[in-house]
């Protein structure tokens, strides 16, 4: 029973994982017209934390004028996520929020925020608006809130992940380049899919930017490990694989795949972790169709991805094949907890033994090297636990009301 909750628990907190992080409301200005009188194609740049795709985005107070904030584009989610701050700033009316019992998360009533890219509006026709305790939409994320698939299903999206550039085009304005890959697109949520080949099987996938690494239900690892024993795999989160350092992730399956196929295109060297299939289940009901796993950012970075979704139709065009030293990593799986700090979610095993000494899950990560992780983002306290195998990361925990320092090495995982 304490397992289901457990569960259950972890699957409310990736249901609402959608968005959060600081941002400087701009000077107000007039808004441009709606997006039929507007531009049909827009540009802007990009940038990744923890793989997370990062833009800025201008939304509508109640006086019309314009609110600019840093959004984290997330493809697996179908809801707008916003900071209770952001939330505030616009207008709109958080009694929900303040009566919820957690305080936590709640979901608005009213009318859904005006959203532009660029210049170019999205339609937020019957998006459904959660807004988030304090000023980030999430701990751990740098944004003010998440943009969902949903705003995106009725146009044409180029991820140029190589060039750290997002365009989102009316249907038909583009061009479309790269390898074509069919795919299949929840026209409620926009959550899309794709069948990729993994070992002579063929597995549908999400394509979800909002996540950091790449998540398949365990019985798809299960079938791996017994007919490839030799395929490096380990137990526990880490790096891309470590989303938020719920707790459903310190059980999970790592595995290092040689290779996966879509349509023609090989991507080779994919770490991923492994989960209970009941996650997956729950993912399936807002996707195309039902999915064994998502294909995360450690994945989608290395390509040029367009999304026609009116089409259904995916293109990829590759960039540099990077990827090998994701996961040359000290083995922790980590958190941000509500203050702002760091904990310890978990430890990475392999062959049944621990791959760091002198750490206990739960212990407070006040330092990396000489990074103070309070407040940090958490690509940035990833970031710090990687390096080329053997080098060695001095950290700085808290336990029992006292500091201690552990010398950890870098190791390949899994």
């Amino acid at each position: 029973m304490k397992r289901r909750r457990a569960f259950t628990a972890s699957l409310v907190a990736i249901a609402w994982a959608i968005a959060g992080g600081p941002a400087v409301g701009q000077p107000a200005a007039p808004v441009k017209p709606p997006a039929s009188q507007g531009p049909r194609v827009a540009t802007v740049p990009f940038a990744l934390d923890h793989n997370r795709l990062m833009v800025d985005v201008d939304l509508v107070r109640a006086d019309g004028t314009a609110r600019r904030a840093q959004a984290w584009l997330d493809t697996g989610s179908q809801f707008l996520g916003l900071g209770e701050r952001l939330a505030r700033d616009l207008g709109l009316d958080v009694t929900p929020l303040e009566r919820a019992k957690t305080r936590e998360v709640a979901e608005l009533e009213g009318p859904t925020p005006r959203v532009m890219v660029g210049g170019l509006e999205l339609d937020m026709t019957g998006i459904k608006v959660g807004v988030h305790t304090g000023v980030s939409v999430r701990p751990g994320v740098t944004a003010e809130l998440n943009l969902p698939a949903s705003a995106l299903r009725r146009d044409h999206v180029v991820l140029d992940y190589p060039a750290r550039r997002l365009t989102v085009a009316r249907p038909g304005v583009l061009e479309p380049r790269g390898t074509p890959v069919p795919c299949l697109v929840n026209g409620d949520t926009g959550l899309l899919m794709v069948a990729a080949t993994i070992d002579g099987e063929m597995v549908q996938l999400g394509v979800d930017t909002g996540s950091a690494g790449t998540w398949v239900s365990t019985a798809l690892t299960q079938r791996w490990q017994t007919r490839h024993p030799d395929w490096p795999s380990a137990v526990g989160a880490v790096g891309s694989t470590n989303f938020w350092g719920i707790p459903l992730e310190a059980g999970g399956v790592l595995i290092r795949l040689p290779e996966l196929a879509l349509g023609p295109l090989r991507v080779r060297d994919v770490a991923l972790l492994g989960l209970d299939p009941g996650l997956f289940d729950w993912y399936s009901k807002k996707s195309a169709g039902p999915v064994a796993g998502f294909l995360g950012a450690n994945v989608l970075r290395r390509f040029r991805l367009e999304i026609d979704y009116p089409n259904r139709m995916t293109y990829w065009e590759a960039g540099a094949q990077t990827g090998p030293n994701d996961l040359d990593i000290v083995g922790l799986a980590v958190r941000q907890e509500s203050d702002g700090g760091y904990s310890v979610a978990g430890i990475v095993a392999r062959d049944g033994k621990s791959t760091v000494e002198g750490v206990r899950a739960g212990d407070a990560l006040l330092r990396v090297g000489p990074l103070a992780t309070a407040g940090a983002p958490m690509g940035a306290v990833v970031d710090a636990l990687r390096g080329t195998p053997g080098e060695v990361r001095t950290l700085t925990l808290g336990r029992d009301g006292r500091e201690i320092t552990v010398t950890a090495t870098v190791r390949r995982l899994p």
